[in-house]
């Protein structure tokens, strides 16, 4: 994938979206970006392509400036000390790390891959988890919100299709009526529509005045809340069960991905394995007893979304508090191993690491942090839905400041993927094994023999990198520049996709031979 300069269109002036960088090249026109290619694709190319590659498919890298020092890890002594004035452009690139696909579809596929491989270890095993976890009993569950009034859904009563997020099936009327009944506003409350996936106003509510809002932001804004109190749950009742069996105690360890609905709120994917607890070494992963299977998993999922629920704190425009509960939509299915489930492993990794890299795209929303100066370009108390939650969040956190800290999302501040301490391995584990792998590369005839003896000094290196860097600024400093690193990085993904689907056709011819 190719982008263009990310910045500002003129340099100086602000920029287009908010939280995007200052530009820094010239004001031209387009045929400049070519110019510039071709100027940088000149001498000294290769060494600038190995210089800025950690960050070549970033769409806008973070550029950094100062000093790099080596220091003795047992002294403290600093041995080397390299500025970055003599590198390639007098700075350092580094990608901006952003989940979000429609920010940065480059560093989204790389946490994409990162979050894949973590919740997958989590269920067969690897990367530091026993392999006996692939016999732990395991289900996927999937928690919604409860309506906060009614909106426009498709709903299909009985799918035909092999792939519902291509679903072509006839979908049910949205909301059928005997009668033709109104609200209190005049709207109807009833729709004959028999809505496509594509159609703009699914999730929208049948009469904006009607809906609560209010209630919609503080339900996103508690909704990490209510989850804790939901595992707490349904651990507990494990723990009860095992108890009049005469069992010894569980433990619930968990992955689990936030992915926001067309109305705008947030509904939770779990993945939730039972592990044995050991009592004299709690960090350990064990298989649960045998007395507890997935069934008993299945019932404590069930039992804790339909029991537990809370109010909040009063606030200024509710006394009372707002009642904090699970929907009645709740989805449980058995995760297995060996393909003949309506769940596997891999659909289960594929998709949570997909849901988290989306956010409020799915509403029509994709703003940054708001602030005073900018709140009024995305709310609006007579506005569209979006801009009427917006706006909800915003005038509610003037009394709790979480609302209007997290007010570009809906009220939602969670992390949108989110794993409990002994599920699986983690993302600053992965990253590290990255880190290790690049600095083990070697190019040459002797590769294998080179990358040894780095690996060599890595196992007994004795000194430390240390970066005393700054910021410099925001993106790639010329159109050129953008183009030719992102198409570099393109030219790269592309190779690395064609090997892996030659080592799967590899693979399935091998097990096709096998089997013959």
């Amino acid at each position: 994938m190719t982008t263009g300069s990310t910045l500002a269109p003129t340099p100086g002036t602000a920029p287009v979206v908010p939280g995007a960088g200052a530009n820094t090249e010239p004001a031209t026109r387009l045929p400049l970006a070519t110019s510039t290619a071709l100027a940088r694709a000149g001498a000294g190319y290769f060494d600038w392509l190995d210089h800025v590659w950690p960050a070549a498919g970033c769409t806008h890298p973070i550029r950094l400036a100062g000093d790099l020092l080596t220091v003795n890890a047992t002294t403290g002594e600093v041995l080397r000390s390299v500025p970055t004035e003599g590198m390639p452009d007098g700075i350092i690139y580094k990608a901006c790390g952003n989940r979000r696909a429609t920010v940065c579809p480059s560093c989204a596929e790389t946490y994409r891959r990162d979050a894949y491989q973590l919740v997958r270890a989590g269920l067969i095993g690897g990367k530091t988890v026993p392999a006996s976890v692939a016999g732990h009993p395991a289900v996927f569950a999937t928690f919604t919100a409860p309506s906060f009034g009614p909106v426009h859904t498709r709903h299909v009563r009985r799918h035909t299709c092999r792939d519902k997020t291509r679903c072509t099936c006839r979908p049910a009327p949205c909301h059928a009526r005997r009668d033709s009944p109104v609200c209190p506003h005049g709207r109807p409350l009833a729709c004959y529509a028999r809505h496509e996936r594509e159609d703009q106003v699914l999730g929208q509510p049948l009469c904006l005045d009607c809906y609560d809002h209010d209630h919609h932001v503080v339900w996103n804004n508690q909704a990490g809340e209510l989850w804790r109190r939901t595992k707490q749950a349904i651990e507990r009742h494990l723990n009860r069960a095992a108890r009049r069996r005469g069992l010894p105690r569980v433990r619930v360890s968990h992955g689990k991905a936030a992915e926001y609905q067309a109305r705008g709120s947030v509904h939770f994917h779990a993945l939730l394995r039972l592990d044995g607890l050991d009592p004299d070494d709690k960090a350990r992963i064990i298989p649960p007893p045998p007395g507890i299977t997935v069934a008993d998993l299945d019932e404590a999922v069930r039992y804790a979304a339909a029991a537990i629920g809370f109010t909040t704190d009063p606030h200024p425009e509710h006394p009372a508090g707002w009642p904090i509960a699970w929907g009645e939509q709740l989805d449980v299915r058995p995760i297995t191993l060996t393909g003949d489930g309506t769940v596997t492993d891999a659909m289960v990794a594929g998709y949570l690491a997909k849901y988290s890299t989306k956010g409020t795209e799915v509403t029509g929303h994709a703003s940054r942090r708001l602030d005073a100066s900018t709140i009024r370009l995305y709310a609006d108390p007579k506005g569209t839905h979006t801009e009427r939650l917006v706006q909800a969040a915003w005038d509610l956190g003037q009394h709790w400041e979480s609302l209007r800290r997290w007010a570009h999302m809906l009220g939602f501040g969670g992390h949108f993927l989110t794993k409990a301490r002994r599920y699986s391995i983690t993302f600053a584990a992965l990253r590290d094994a990255r880190v290790h792998y690049r600095r083990t590369q070697a190019q040459g005839p002797d590769y294998d023999q080179q990358r040894l003896d780095r690996q060599d000094d890595l196992d007994t290196e004795t000194t430390l990198i240390v970066g005393r860097l700054t910021y410099a600024g925001t993106g790639w400093k010329t159109t050129g520049d953008a183009l030719l690193a992102n198409t570099a990085a393109d030219q790269a993904r592309r190779y690395r996709e064609a090997g892996r689907e030659e080592l799967a056709h590899q693979n399935a011819l091998g097990q096709a031979t096998h089997a013959a």
